[in-house]
C-alpha cells in the first residue's frame, strides 16, 4: 500500500456501504442490513438498467434511505444515437422530481467517456448530484477520464473497481485514480469486491465508499435476493460497527 492511500487525517471520516438493489424486497433487505444507500436499477445480469419510476417511488414510500438511480437504457456503454439519449434525459428529469440522492450515469464514445452526453444528462436535471459509474474503466485512459470530471461539480462520486490483478494491485491503481479524480469527488470502489476485502481496504487505505452487488446476494449471482445477514455482514466489516 502506498502512503497515498492511508487515511492520514487523523479525523474519522464516514463510510457509505451502498447496495444495489433491483426489487423493494432487495431494498428492505439492504436497509435491514444497515446500507446506508442504495444503487436502484433492474437488469443486474446487464451492469445495470434505468428501472421503472413505480419501483423508485416504492422504495421512497417504504425507506428513509438515500437512493442513487441508474439512468441507462442498454447493457452497451456506447449511446445508440438521438433517440436513446433523448429518453436517458427524459429518464433523468423524471427521477429528479423524485427525492432521491442522485442519479448514476456513463456513456462512451471511441474509447473515451462521452462528456457531451453526460452534460446533457445533466442539463436535463441540474439539481441533481450524479454518480459515473464503470463506463471509466471502458475508456482507453481511465486517469484522463477521471481528471475529465472534475469539469463537472454535479458528479460527486465515481465508480470504480481499480483494474484487474491482485487486491494491492488494485489498491495502487486506485491511489492514482485518486489523486486524478481530486479531492472533490469521492472515488466509490465497486464490481469484484467481496465483503472479506473490506476490512483491509477499510484500515489502510483512503476508502470511504463501497459498493457491492453479488456480494451480498444469496445466490452470489445476478438472478440471487440480497441477504440482509450479508449486508450487516460487509456493514460490521466496513463500518466497524
Amino acid at each position: 500500500m502506498t502512503e497515498a492511500m492511508i487515511n492520514s487525517s487523523g479525523a474519522a471520516r464516514p463510510i457509505d456501504l451502498e447496495i444495489i438493489v433491483c426489487s423493494l424486497d432487495d431494498a428492505l433487505a439492504a436497509y435491514d442490513g444497515g446500507a446506508t444507500r442504495l444503487e436502484v436499477c433492474v437488469g443486474l445480469d446487464q451492469a445495470g438498467l434505468t428501472p421503472p419510476r413505480e419501483l423508485v417511488e416504492q422504495i421512497l414510500a417504504s425507506l428513509p434511505i438515500r437512493l442513487r438511480v441508474m439512468v441507462r437504457e442498454r447493457a452497451a456503454f456506447e449511446i445508440s444515437g438521438e433517440a436513446e439519449l433523448d429518453d436517458l434525459k427524459q429518464h433523468a428529469q423524471a427521477f429528479a422530481a423524485l427525492s432521491v440522492d442522485g442519479l448514476v450515469v456513463g456513456h462512451t464514445k471511441d474509447g473515451k467517456l462521452h462528456l457531451e452526453a453526460l452534460q446533457e444528462i445533466i442539463g436535463a436535471a441540474p439539481s441533481m448530484r450524479f454518480t459515473v459509474h464503470h463506463a471509466i474503466e471502458e475508456t482507453s485512459d481511465p486517469l484522463e477520464t477521471l481528471r475529465a470530471l472534475q469539469a463537472f461539480p454535479n458528479v460527486d462520486c465515481a465508480l470504480v473497481k481499480g483494474g484487474t490483478g491482485t487486491l494491492e494491485e488494485r489498491v495502487e491503481r486506485l491511489a492514482a485514480y485518486h489523486q486524478a479524480l481530486g479531492d472533490k469527488a469521492t472515488l466509490v470502489m465497486g464490481g469484484n469486491l467481496t465483503i472479506e476485502m473490506l476490512p483491509t481496504l477499510r484500515e489502510t487505505t483512503f476508502l470511504r465508499a463501497f459498493h457491492l452487488g453479488r456480494a451480498v446476494r444469496t445466490p452470489e449471482e445476478a438472478s440471487g435476493a440480497v441477504d440482509w445477514r450479508k449486508v450487516r455482514k460487509a456493514r460490521h466489516l466496513a463500518l466497524g460497527d
